[in-house]
């Protein structure tokens, strides 16, 4: 019987054109590289991203199997696919074992992507400046972070584009002040002005962006991602090369619908603008698409896994640059919390207080004046 390792070193290989060696995408020269004699080699690289039109929504490329292998988590059911280049073992998500998936049927061959920037180095620097400022963590995870504890993991991503037509109606109120007398008194109290609105808003929404997956929580991802349309590029097999590419379990149409509430919030909101509204009454809005595309991505992420007391926690960390000096990147996740920090923390606070609520009764009840010894203020009861 043929074995899955058997199966993966029949296939197809893209390799150094000087020793044979597999080659892996190197994100610092955005070249493939050879791990074993280190040269670079350049392929064909294209910025002409296009939109799709949503006629297309279900018409996708897929994958062929002489191009990637799917691999599927034992622990946490995640699926993955990587280039047939790799051997996957361990899941990016939970550290478990990988099995090979033979139902490599109907895998979705991205449109586009953002290619890794940061190597697994910077990924693990930018994770342990991050995690050094979590002091309710274990010493032991806030000090631990090599380079081979990140995992570079394409996380699949559906963005749409559309241009809108709103009609809307409805009533709609600011907050005012008044001055008021009240039994020979005077006052100063809020109240809503209300009044009625009607007529047109048109919107242009550009790459919405909502998760393909679940793998990565929607929070995570929100604070890892960016729409900079300058690093969209055309996919092609070499960005895969050395990564895992996590498969999406979102369908297109359900994440249409999420992007749709996310359109129709902002048209409420611009609605709220234009007559510097504070809130709404009632608000009937009837939106009409004009037009709508959508592109499917590829989206760079380097996952930890921190195993602590049997539960998982995940970090994320962008797998390209946010400043122009190439110094940060953005950083989310969970990590695990110190009992006895925790306890300390707040036993230290208690006592604290304890102690300012001691100073001040001694002051009440010995009449008058004391100088505060922190910090030199006089008190007078």
């Amino acid at each position: 019987m043929t074995t899955a390792k058997q199966k993966l070193q029949k296939a197809f290989q893209r390799k150094c054109p000087n020793c044979g060696a597999p080659l892996k995408f190197d994100p610092t020269s955005g070249k493939l590289a050879c791990e074993h004699c280190k040269s670079l080699v350049d392929f064909e690289q294209s910025k002409d991203v296009k939109e799709r039109d949503f006629d297309e929504m279900y018409d996708f490329t897929p994958w062929k199997e002489d191009e990637v292998s799917a691999y599927r988590c034992a622990n946490c059911g995640a699926s993955s696919v990587v280039s047939r280049t790799a051997l996957a073992t361990t899941c990016p998500f939970c550290s478990s074992p990988v099995v090979l998936d033979e139902k490599t049927t109907g895998l979705v061959r991205p449109d586009s992507l953002v290619p890794f920037e940061l190597s697994e180095k910077d990924a693990a620097t930018q994770l342990a400046a991050w995690k050094k400022h979590k002091v309710f963590a274990p010493n032991k995870f806030r000090k631990h972070t090599r380079a081979k504890s990140v995992k570079g993991v394409f996380v699949p991503v559906w963005t749409f584009d559309a241009e809108t037509l709103s009609q809307y109606n409805g009533r709609l109120g600011k907050h005012k002040t008044r001055t008021v007398r009240r039994n020979g008194k005077t006052y100063t109290e809020t109240y809503t002005d209300w009044f009625r609105v009607s007529g047109e808003m048109p919107a242009i929404f550009d790459d919405i962006m909502i998760a393909g997956s679940s793998n990565v929580e929607a929070k995570y991802f929100n604070e890892v991602k960016s729409i900079d349309r300058t690093k969209y590029t055309v996919y092609t097999d070499e960005y895969l090369a050395g990564y895992v590419a996590d498969n999406y379990t979102v369908a297109p149409q359900k994440a249409y619908n999420v992007a749709q509430k996310i359109m129709d919030g902002a048209i409420r909101d611009k609605i709220l603008r234009k007559y510097n509204a504070d809130v709404v009454g009632s608000l009937d809005v009837r939106t009409t698409e004009i037009s709508r595309s959508f592109k499917y991505m590829l989206f760079p992420v380097y996952v930890a896994a921190t195993k602590f007391r049997g539960k998982v926690y995940n970090q994320y960390v962008s797998g390209f640059w946010t400043n122009r000096n190439k110094l940060k990147a953005s950083v989310s996740g969970n990590f695990p919390k110190s009992g006895w920090k925790i306890f300390f923390t707040v036993l230290a606070a208690v006592a604290v207080v304890g102690g300012l609520v001691a100073l001040l009764v001694y002051a009440m009840l010995h009449g008058g004046v004391f100088d505060d010894f922190w910090s030199g203020w006089e008190f007078v009861w």
